[in-house]
């Protein structure tokens, strides 16, 4: 028969065993559209599974959004995608109704280009068309609370890429982290939110876990949206110089971006 002392260590062994394993949603709105190695990674390392959700699996109806029960999740990632977060798919409408209650459950939120959208949307605020489209890397203007945000701050060169034609309003209650500037397609400016902050949740109007091999595969599927830049642009070289400048600045956008997860892990309580 074994001892009192055997069997308290087995059961701590699995109770740690469970309380250990920490479940990622990462939603997803196109298939080219990923978490990339570079996040995926660390939060593997973190002890995270992954809990794939792919919405785009249900294209062109998008009539399908069955996610897990909000109490078997810790962290959600909304991710990119071609859609706007103003059309009148089922999806949408339950993804931003789901958000809602993540927030309100004080699941920590990362929305990222559509998905900070639908995070906006599901704290009261507004997504429009800018007037213009950015496919390539972007300076950021951070605001003095963006500098010393816990999360944000990790971000030390302004530098970002981007993919979209869409913004959003900053929600009542969040704070902005950084703007940028929109040139739109009638020539003039806007100044668009780039990134804001509720609570342990974060929107990034930008692809912080994009890597150069995403990069490649983006450049083949959403050629068409160079296009969308204005006639002043011409495709073939704004996809070149995307591609060149991001082949080298891909190594410090990857640590400084690896720095911002890990500090909003942290920031969220999600590790030690």
């Amino acid at each position: 028969m074994p001892s009192l002392i055997y069997i308290e260590l087995i059961y701590t062994e699995i109770e740690e065993g469970v309380t250990a394993i920490k479940h990622a949603l990462i939603i997803r709105h196109h298939a080219a559209e990923t978490l990339a190695k570079n996040f995926t990674a660390i939060l593997q390392d973190q002890g995270f599974e992954l809990v794939p959700l792919d919405v785009f699996e249900a294209e062109p109806l998008y009539d399908q959004f069955s996610p897990p029960a909000l109490n078997e999740i810790d962290l959600i990632i909304s991710l990119g995608g071609p859609m706007s977060a103003n059309d009148d798919y089922p999806a949408i409408s339950s993804e931003i109704d789901y958000l809602k209650r993540a927030i309100d459950g004080e699941t920590p939120v990362i929305g990222i280009c559509l998905g900070a959208q639908l995070l906006a949307r599901a704290l009261g605020g507004t997504v429009e068309p800018s007037g213009g489209h950015q496919f390539g890397l972007t300076k950021i203007l951070v605001t003095g609370e963006g500098l010393t945000d816990p999360v944000f701050s990790k971000i030390k060169t302004p530098l970002v890429p981007t993919l979209h034609g869409d913004c959003f309003s900053i929600p009542s209650g969040a704070i902005k982290l950084a703007e940028g500037q929109m040139l739109r397609r009638n020539s003039t400016y806007q100044r668009i939110n780039m990134a804001f902050r509720y609570g342990n949740s974060y929107g990034f109007q930008f692809e912080p876990q994009l890597t150069f091999e995403e990069l490649k595969v983006w450049d083949t599927v959403f050629r068409e949206e160079y296009k969308l830049m204005g006639q002043g642009f011409d495709p073939a070289e704004e996809s070149a110089r995307f591609l060149g400048e991001f082949a080298q600045f891909e190594q410090f956008h990857r640590n400084q971006t690896r720095e911002l997860l890990i500090a909003f892990l942290a920031n969220a309580g999600l590790v030690n």
